[in-house]
């Protein structure tokens, strides 16, 4: 039966390849964009490409449901950009795909994860790309014991992300701030991960830190005494869950940002993060990307036995990779995000953890990748950045 299914999806890609040959390229590139506004790198390039290079014809694909429209999409692009999976039956001959992916990874993910049932499947993938974007050489190691493919796919450019946090942020575009200084809550997901059916940790119903004993109107009192901002921003598949519970939470100094907002005013989360002061999170490979403003960073990790237990970590020890206070209670929340505004105490570890993970240290991964990939010398399936397919 196993070989029978595997000799129909051969016969189906031939029958998908021969019936889109008699097609030309109808776009230059086709990028998707799964995960709109939360720190899309699918995105950033994307507006890189239309403000750089309009004359390059691009296509921005964010949800086609219908199989055989995206099919075709897949079939007339000559370049496919994803920050996710893309199915082995959609590559065409001489077509480029190229992973963005959406983060460094401290978690385990695919091979590193303990979760994970179909590992297989995630090795099938990932040797279909033709090049993995990357911000260092530590990361080609890191995201290569999760995902086992060829060394020599992976392009030190940097994420098209990051270059939002060199330049002059969007915060006030959405939220009127004012004098407070501004703390972000970007969190992991812990529920919501398509094919799970349990939870890596606590979870947020009946606050949004997963904290035992939490007390929300004692933190608005904190928030509003120490002239605070708190910003709270969901993983986009846990966002589904506690969007109803914490939008009609009805408190002043505490925001819940959604999805909508973001798409509403065309404002990326990236371009958001230069206007804080401070970062909290958990498990969240957004840190690592933080480290470029050189801001504080508090980590909440009272549930971490359980998440080694079920996820588990890629980099240890977590102390030394984590760098900034670690917090599992109301009150130690409240005090280091007072003390950490005061004083800074981490920078050295942040300005050492940045160095390893990251070659570059501007705003201009956007361009490398385009020069990088797109306008290689000698080879005539590449972009020209001055002509047309």
């Amino acid at each position: 039966m196993k070989n029978f299914i595997t000799l129909i999806r051969k016969i189906t890609k031939l029958v998908i390849e021969i019936m889109f040959s008699i097609f030309d390229y109808r776009f230059d590139i086709l990028i998707l964009d799964s995960k709109p506004y939360s720190g899309s790198n699918s995105y950033a390039f994307y507006r890189y490409l239309k403000e750089i290079y309009p004359e390059i014809k691009v296509k921005l694909l964010r949800e086609e449901k219908n199989p055989l429209k995206r099919i075709y999409f897949y079939k007339v692009s000559r370049y496919i950009i994803t920050t996710h999976g893309v199915s082995c039956l959609i590559k065409r001959r001489n077509q480029k795909i190229i992973q963005f992916w959406h983060g460094i990874p401290l978690k385990a993910m695919n091979l590193m994860d303990k979760t994970e049932k179909n590992k297989k499947l995630g090795l099938k993938l990932w040797k279909n790309f033709d090049y993995i974007i990357s911000p260092s050489q530590f990361y080609n190691t890191l995201l290569n014991a999760c995902v086992g493919t060829s060394g020599d796919k992976y392009v030190v450019t940097g994420f098209p992300r990051t270059d939002y946090l060199f330049k002059k942020g969007k915060l006030n575009n959405i939220i009127d701030v004012k004098d407070k200084k501004v703390i972000l809550f970007i969190p992991t997901f812990k529920k919501g991960y398509f094919g799970r059916d349990f939870n890596e940790g606590f979870e947020r119903n009946n606050n949004i830190f997963g904290i035992n004993t939490f007390d929300i109107r004692k933190f608005e009192n904190f928030l509003k005494q120490n002239n605070l901002l708190l910003i709270a921003k969901l993983h986009p598949n846990e966002e589904m869950f506690y969007k109803k519970i914490y939008q009609k939470a009805n408190l002043e100094n505490f925001i819940f940002l959604s999805s909508d907002i973001l798409f509403k005013n065309d404002i990326d989360l990236y371009e958001i993060l230069p206007g804080s002061d401070l970062l909290i999170t958990d498990y969240s490979s957004i840190y690592f990307d933080y480290l470029l403003l050189n801001k504080p960073i508090i980590f909440v990790n009272n549930d971490i036995e359980i998440y080694e237990k079920t996820r588990g970590f890629l980099l240890y020890p977590y102390d030394f990779w984590t760098p900034g206070p670690k917090v599992k209670t109301q009150e130690e929340l409240q005090n280091e995000i007072i003390r950490n505004l005061k004083e800074d105490n981490y920078k050295d570890q942040r300005n050492l953890i940045k160095k390893i993970v990251f070659k570059f240290f501007d705003g201009n991964s956007c361009e490398r990748i385009y020069n990088t990939i797109f306008k290689k010398q000698g080879d005539k399936d590449e972009l020209d950045s001055k002509e047309k397919f």
